[in-house]
């Protein structure tokens, strides 16, 4: 009752001020009107006779506030008439039982368990997710592979240790093709590989744009490290000109990136002869001449920098292993906007320092792939048709007797550089089944956009790819969640712009919470809620005073937010107040058993 009253005495007063402004015009109009309303009088009256029944009125007007609580609370306005009464410091609140059951709906990615009613929740909309959660805390477990047991949609899922496609990659195939891109074998299943090179044509009008997308991509950029600036801007742009030099005059087997790399490595006399060959190469429009005019016009000092600042970014594509998976397509990225399509980037937390930027370029790469595929205009080059399209009207040209192609050094063993690590045979049903699902690309009407599952998000360095694509909706075919340990990480790497990835997000899901840093920007976010206190004061021979004071407090603060239990979770779903909720277990929750091949190793 003292929830229906803080509603009603205000609307009763307001419309007491209405009657007792009857003497004015407006006010005669408001009071008219209401006790026609109300007493359902003739308003032609005199006003004498209308004054006579405001006592009858003034019965009435608290029965008729108390109908208009129950019938604001009806139409969900009580929240909006509460704040205006109590929210004087804040109105920050738990989700109620009827926004939670908002979130149990439909088929959309999971997030997790309601508290109370133990169901799952979902996330259907269109905007970017991201996770905030330490290292252990059941990110695999409760975010990712339950999303990859159940999501009837494309992905593509960076897989640090393996786990998610051993456990998930019989289930993704009942949903269409899956391709495991792991090039030191930690998972034992059937490796496929993917060549960035392969969609770059001599006569492309967008070559630069993508061998530029290609030296960004290469080239990690330190935050905070201005000084490092210069040299990997002209790192990029020397790196931009080999890239369109392969594509447009390498033979076909030597196209990839490790025939940059054997430039890149060449001596300097035989380095310098390359550099003169491309000066007469009109390939590009013209760019690759432009690339190696810009590197010869250095003085020697800078250019020696500038190539050992090229190199020293290349230098990943030494491991055998690197280059095998880079040596043929065995997929296209824009294929994520037509059909189902699994693929899993699986590189070991111990090489990520090492080999970060071959994650960094596949990601990229695919994002790229399909934001171009959606501006492709209807009934042009369907991406299946444009696979291994790699003839370019240039055409191979003289260019300085190197090493032999590693393509074809490595040709008959990349199997043998995959090989599994002992202890990691998937069975021989899986096998099977991941080589039955590399069926044919279809075509799927109405599909949901392609999810970006990017956990160790921080590995990927700042890469601008990234950035850009969570301005991007579903109109662009890209759902990004990345997955961090906490907001420094994301701050460290973006600065100022990682409010870009806050505000973009639609579902901010942060569990584990073991730094005071992540602890406060949370609490903050939220916002206060407005308390009411009493206080009574006596004084001999008077009565007791009370004292009614109210006061803003943090809804949840940071150590409350730090002691929160380990099977909780905190969701910001946009534009509704924050829930508590209950994380995912996918190895003990029923609605997942039977969806996953069984592991040995014990669960986090």
């Amino acid at each position: 009752m003292l929830g229906i009253f803080s509603v009603a005495l205000p609307l009763w007063i307001v419309l007491l001020g209405l009657a007792l402004l009857c003497g004015t015009g407006a006010g005669m109009l408001a009071y008219v009107l209401l006790r026609f309303m109300v007493l359902g009088v003739d308003t032609g009256q005199d006003v004498e006779t209308t004054l006579g029944q405001l006592g009858m009125l003034l019965c009435l007007l608290p029965a008729w506030a108390v109908a208009l609580y129950f019938w604001a609370q009806y139409c969900g306005l009580t929240p909006l008439f509460t704040r205006l009464v109590h929210g004087s410091h804040g109105s920050a609140r738990f989700s109620s039982k009827a926004e939670r059951a908002a979130l149990q709906r439909g088929d959309g990615l999971l997030i997790g368990r309601d508290a109370e009613t133990g169901r799952l929740l979902r996330y259907d909309g269109p905007a970017h997710l991201i996770t905030l959660a330490p290292t252990r805390a059941g990110k695999g477990v409760g975010t990712i592979i339950p999303n990859l047991l159940t999501a009837n949609r494309p992905v593509l899922v960076i897989d640090p240790k393996g786990e998610n496609a051993r456990i998930t990659a019989a289930a993704r195939t009942k949903f269409g093709a899956v391709h495991v891109l792991d090039p030191f074998g930690v998972t034992g299943l059937p490796g496929d590989a993917y060549n960035p090179l392969d969609r770059l044509t001599a006569e492309s009008p967008d070559l630069g744009e993508d061998a530029a997308a290609l030296a960004e991509a290469l080239v990690m950029d330190p935050p905070g490290q201005v000084s490092e600036a210069h040299w990997n801007e002209e790192a990029k742009a020397l790196l931009g000109g080999l890239i369109m030099f392969v594509a447009c005059h390498e033979t076909p087997e030597r196209r990839s990136l490790a025939a940059v790399r054997d430039y890149l490595t060449l001596p300097p006399e035989r380095f310098r002869e390359l550099l003169e060959l491309m000066q007469q190469s009109d390939a590009a429009h013209g760019l690759i001449a432009r690339a190696a005019n810009r590197f010869l016009g250095k003085a020697d000092r800078e250019a020696a920098s500038v190539l050992s600042n090229a190199q020293r970014h290349t230098h990943f594509l030494d491991s055998p292993r690197i280059v095998a998976a880079m040596s043929r397509s065995d997929l296209r990225f824009a294929d994520l906007r037509h059909g189902v399509i699994s693929v899993f980037l699986v590189l070991p937390p111990n090489r990520l320092d090492a080999y970060s930027r071959w994650l960094r370029l596949l990601v990229s790469e695919a994002l790229q792939d399909i934001a171009r595929d959606a501006e492709r205009p209807e009934g042009a080059e369907k991406p299946q048709e444009a696979l291994g399209s790699l003839s370019g009207t240039s055409g191979p040209v003289a260019v300085p007797e190197g090493p032999e192609a590693p393509t074809e050094r490595l040709r008959g063993r990349s199997e043998a550089l995959r090989a599994p690590e002992a202890g990691t045979e998937p069975s021989e049903a899986l096998s099977a089944a991941l080589r039955a699902s590399d069926r044919p690309w279809r075509p799927q009407p109405h599909l949901a956009p392609a999810l970006f599952l990017l956990d160790e998000f921080a590995a990927l360095g700042r890469l601008e790819a990234v950035e850009r694509a969570m301005g991007l909706m579903a109109g662009y075919g890209i759902q990004l969640w990345p997955i961090l340990q906490d907001m420094s990480q994301l701050r460290d790497l973006y600065g100022t712009r990682a409010n870009t990835f806050i505000a973009n997000a639609g579902v901010q899901q942060v569990f584990g919470v073991n730094d005071f840093e992540t602890a406060k920007w949370l609490s903050q976010s939220i916002g206060q809620e407005t308390r009411a206190f009493q206080s009574t004061s006596h004084k001999p021979g008077e009565p007791d005073s009370t004292t009614t004071s109210v006061t803003g407090r943090d809804l949840l603060t940071p150590d409350e937010i730090m002691q929160m239990p380990p099977e909780a979770q905190l969701l910001r779903i946009q534009g509704q107040p924050v829930t508590v909720a209950r994380k995912l277990r996918y190895y003990a929750d029923p609605e997942f058993r039977g969806r996953f091949e069984p592991q040995t190793k014990t669960k986090p």
